[in-house]
């Protein structure tokens, strides 16, 4: 009888070690790391392009004087066409030198050109006219917004004959140069650096031979400039 109770005690633990041995341990809980996720993924950078630089219509008229694009008009490519007036029209970078007016100023001298197209502008580009007031016309010139002109003067400035030097006798500046009485030649040692060489008048006097201009816009008298005058008054106005 003892010897059958020694057996069923055995047997009873032998059957617990047997189930220990069975236990089985969880994958994150065994060594070697933690589950990794199968649906992972990367992100990339999303491209964007640049955007298309936008365009507008524009139309104006310019008489003579300095005018430059990005400044005074949009850069673009444009039609030039004379609408008064005949005289030299040209651009800093060549893009148009051409003699340029009306068709009745042909009736005297057959030299002019009424129309020119597809002018390019870029920006920066200086257009220069000279005794005909023009209209520039474009359908697709640049939509940025024009720069102000970098300007500290703000004072007229009168001026009579003689030889006047910028930033000794008058403040260096860009200015407007108007015709106040008179009529006769203003000139300006720059003329191929934004300078002037015209015949101004004022208005009566193109009664007695039609060859004055009353205004020249945005003519550039940096220091040290010389602006010679001769037979007639001026008012240097500061160009906006």
């Amino acid at each position: 009888m003892k010897i059958k109770r020694t057996l069923a005690l055995l047997l009873s633990l032998a059957l617990s070690v047997s189930l220990c041995a069975c236990t089985v341990t969880p994958p994150e809980e065994q060594g070697g790391g933690s589950a990794v996720d199968s649906d992972t993924s990367s992100s990339s950078p999303t491209e964007t392009s640049d955007p298309t630089p936008s365009t507008i219509s524009f139309e104006q008229e310019f008489s003579s004087g300095n005018y430059t694009a990005g400044i005074d008009f949009p850069a673009g490519k444009y039609d030039i066409v004379a609408v008064s007036g005949g005289g030299n029209v040209s651009s800093s970078d060549g893009g148009i030198n051409a003699v340029m007016g009306t068709e009745d100023k042909n009736e005297l001298m057959d030299m002019y050109e009424q129309e020119y197209k597809n002018i390019d502008l870029p920006d920066g580009t200086t257009l220069t006219i000279s005794g005909v007031t023009v209209r520039l016309t474009s359908d697709a010139a640049s939509g940025d917004p024009l720069t102000p002109r970098n300007q500290e003067i703000t004072e007229t400035v009168d001026l009579g004959n003689g030889n006047f030097v910028a930033g000794e006798d008058f403040p260096a500046g860009v200015y407007n140069i108007v015709a106040v009485s008179g009529g006769g030649n203003v000139s300006s040692s720059n003329l191929y650096e934004g300078g002037i060489n015209a015949i101004l008048g004022t208005e009566d006097q193109n009664e007695i031979m039609d060859m004055y201009e009353q205004e020249y816009k945005n003519i550039d008298l940096p220091e040290g400039t010389t602006l010679t005058i001769s037979g007639v008054q001026i008012q240097l106005v500061p160009s906006v």
